[in-house]
């Protein structure tokens, strides 16, 4: 059940406990008639929330002891322990209530940074996409030298662990581009950069990736000056494809296992 439908079912408990209290305002004895119509009111909404188990509910149930002497009344003391029964409940689901207001609102602060970037539901909330973990996102430099590197390097190395990618090589993209590229930056299971030449699209991507925590490996051709990230576990400097095929399949074979 949700927030609302608890809240419904609270107000039915002290809908219960108003016809009590109005009941024995104008009575001096409680008879059998009124309070199985009070216990099974009760009863029935704990079977409601018995079903759904958001919150396990206790039936009440009369003994022997509940009665008169006469046996055509509920003894007072008996009453005031079902009553207290009731109260007892009201403040567990009031405490649930509270308790999923608070998850509601701590899921609401923990916004994904990328969220802003994402497509949005017709009532403006973002949809996040689902896990793709057997897609890579590969930002490569555009250019057809980049390009073969990724179909003779990068691409076998993938389909060696049965691995799909997203391959994000155009210029800097315009807002409908750079919603798809952050989506799939999200859903994807890790991320590969190629920083040869340092193309604007793929420091664009790696300081996103960055940005959210994004596990990554980052390629550097041998022709181009060493970065700091070469100190990096997933960097990976390579001479040409075949170089590069070998190399890249070992480390997602180590990064695929660690995960």
């Amino acid at each position: 059940m949700d927030v609302a439908q608890l809240s419904k079912l609270v107000d039915e408990f002290n809908y219960i406990l108003a016809k009590i209290s109005k009941y024995l305002k104008n009575n001096q004895y409680v008879y059998l008639r009124a309070f199985d119509s009070w216990k099974d009111s009760y009863n029935n909404l704990a079977a409601q929330l018995n079903a759904d188990k958001t919150i396990t509910v206790p039936t009440f149930r009369l003994s022997p002891i509940d009665y008169s002497a006469t046996g055509k009344s509920i003894r007072m003391a008996s009453v005031e322990k079902f009553v207290k029964t009731i109260n007892h409940q009201v403040d567990r689901l009031q405490n649930k209530i509270e308790e999923m207001n608070k998850a509601a609102e701590q899921q609401l602060a923990r916004k994904h940074p990328l969220e802003k970037f994402f497509h949005h539901a017709s009532d403006g909330t973002p949809i996040v996409p689902p896990p793709a973990e057997q897609r890579i996102f590969v930002a490569i430099p555009p250019g057809e030298e980049d390009l073969k590197l990724f179909w003779h390097g990068i691409q076998p190395a993938l389909e060696t662990h049965g691995l799909s990618f997203f391959r994000a090589d155009r210029s800097l993209p315009d807002d409908a581009a750079l919603c798809e590229l952050c989506q799939e930056l999200h859903s994807c299971r890790l991320a590969i950069f190629n920083l040869s030449g340092q193309a604007p699209n793929v420091m664009l991507a790696l300081g996103l990736a960055y940005g959210i925590g994004k596990p990554l490996i980052i390629l550097q051709s041998q022709n181009n000056v060493p970065l700091g990230e070469q100190y990096n576990d997933g960097y990976l400097y390579y001479s040409g494809a075949d170089d590069l095929k070998k190399a890249l399949t070992v480390i997602l074979s180590r990064l695929l296992k660690t995960e």
